[in-house]
């Protein structure tokens, strides 16, 4: 029987920083895609969206490692 290790405090801070920069980064493509475009409220909510896709992915692919 193998025991799963647990996450330190290290993997708690990039796991933070992964969501906060997957969000940040579907916002601001959203918003500067929708400056180009003349859409600013659509794309940048469309960006937010992408983002917590992506935030969800990451964090469900850390957590399925000590699960």
């Amino acid at each position: 029987m193998s025991s799963k290790p647990t996450p330190g405090p290290f993997q708690y801070i990039g796991l933070g920083s992964s969501i906060a920069l997957c969000l940040v980064a579907g916002m601001g493509g959203g918003y500067l895609l929708g400056e180009r475009l003349g859409a600013v409220a659509l794309l940048t909510f469309a960006g937010l969206v992408v983002g917590i896709a992506a935030a969800v992915a990451t964090a469900r692919s850390a957590i399925k490692r000590y699960m």
